[in-house]
């Protein structure tokens, strides 16, 4: 007869030969209860229920011979496969590992392919990137230079000489332009470490041909254009760099620029104007380390600057047209910069500033920047009876801390340079 203290004896031996209290991992070997069950030619559950009754008696403080379960020691090398569930938790996180490793490629491919950043002979320079020991913090003044559009003419007398533009007003505002940064930036940036300045060709800055009114009343050909925006550009940022250590430059085309009828989708940039000028400029400096160039395949480019993240784009590309009813351009503008916004913030980023020119309308709705015009009013703005704007640019300074820091319109006529048309009787008829 098996009595209480043979069972108890026979599950304590197989605690200490290794075998695990109640249920085992590894597949065909079975418990210490089980294991002594079969030794004692028990039932299979016989075992099972004495114990159970056994750790009743023990609750209840009455006498038992409940197993010692400390005898058991587990293997110090367990070599035991791993069970289903850790098999399959594995399984789940190599997969979602592997997701998000392709997720983050393609995440950087959108990178160089929406910022224009591949293919190019220099990437943002370090001095917009690195982190600096400095006390002071940091800045970077921005120019946003859109829509010089060289070589068109705006005649004084259609628009009852409420403006005038011609290539040598052009060269002059630009030349203004220019002034106003070396002027106005140092005295901005005067308590922090100005690290350069970040110069925005932001497209149109040739009149081109592909009007037919443009081609008849342009004082220039395109290729003639090309040539004085180039020396123009060579100029202003020679006298730049007599102010500031550094410059970057990035180029994105724009729509008047183009060298072919119709927009096209594939090779936009390689078949500008804005493109050309911007290669011709670069190699202009190209011995100079001061002067670095991001000069993009795509018709947008992403900037960053100081920790920010700059996107420029030209405008005609932002996914809305023209101007509605009173409010102008504006509602475009806004509609148009929230596409991109939403556009970034697929591909894994949102711009922290968004410029663009093309509406030749000036204005600063939250973290945009839409640009003025070199030529300002035109035939074109007077047809439309459109809202009066002065040939303005804008310019601002990017401080590490505190973002856009200071902005202004530079205006590149003094408000006298054309006085309004006095509404007295013409001679012919005083008489």
């Amino acid at each position: 007869m098996i009595t209480d203290k043979n069972k108890k004896a026979a599950i304590e031996t197989c605690l200490r030969e290794g075998f695990e209290p109640w249920r085992s991992k590894v597949r065909g070997k079975g418990s210490a209860v089980l294991e002594a069950g079969r030794r004692l030619k028990l039932n299979r559950n016989a075992l099972t229920d004495w114990v159970r009754a056994q750790s009743a008696l023990a609750e209840s403080g009455e006498k038992n011979f409940l197993p010692n379960w400390s005898l058991y020691v587990a293997p110090a090398n367990d070599n035991t496969p791993p069970t289903r569930r850790e098999v399959h938790d594995s399984s789940y996180w190599r997969t979602r590992y592997n997701a998000a490793e392709k997720e983050l490629a393609h995440i950087e491919k959108l990178l160089e392919e929406v910022g224009g950043i591949r293919q190019l002979r220099a990437l943002p320079p370090e001095w917009l990137l690195k982190a600096s020991a400095a006390k002071r913090a940091r800045s970077v003044m921005s120019m946003l230079f859109t829509d010089l559009h060289m070589g068109e003419v705006v005649d004084s007398d259609e628009i009852l000489g409420l403006n005038a533009f011609n290539p040598a007003i052009a060269e002059r505002r630009a030349k203004r332009f220019f002034q106003a940064a070396c002027e106005i930036g140092p005295r901005w940036a005067s308590d922090t470490k100005l690290e350069g300045l970040l110069l925005n060709l932001g497209g149109d800055l040739v009149s081109g041909d592909i009007h037919e009114e443009l081609r008849i009343t342009n004082a220039l050909t395109s290729h003639e254009q090309v040539r004085m925006v180039v020396k123009i550009i060579v100029a202003g940022i020679k006298l730049l760099l007599k102010v500031y250590r550094r410059i970057h430059v990035t180029s994105v085309p724009g729509n008047h620029a183009r060298t072919t009828f119709k927009p096209t989708a594939k090779l936009y940039s390689k078949l500008s104007y804005d493109t050309l000028i911007a290669q011709m400029v670069a190699d202009a400096f190209a011995g100079d380390a001061r002067v670095t160039f991001q000069i993009t395949v795509a018709p947008d480019a992403v900037i960053p600057v100081l920790g920010y993240t700059v996107f420029l784009t030209h405008g005609d590309k932002m996914g809305t047209g023209g101007g509605q009813g009173f409010a102008g351009p504006m509602l475009p503008i806004v509609r148009g910069t929230k596409k991109v916004e939403a556009q970034q913030a697929r591909a894994g980023r949102r711009p922290d500033i968004i410029m663009h020119g093309h509406y030749h309308h000036s204005g600063n709705p939250g973290n945009v920047f839409a640009n003025g015009a070199f030529p300002g009013y035109s035939e074109y703005g007077n047809g439309l009876r459109a809202a009066l704007e002065p040939p303005q640019q804008w310019l601002f300074l990017i401080h590490e801390t505190w973002g856009v820091r200071e902005r202004c319109e530079i205006k590149l006529e003094t408000p006298a340079a054309f006085p309004r048309v006095a509404s007295a009787m013409p001679k012919e008829m005083a008489a």
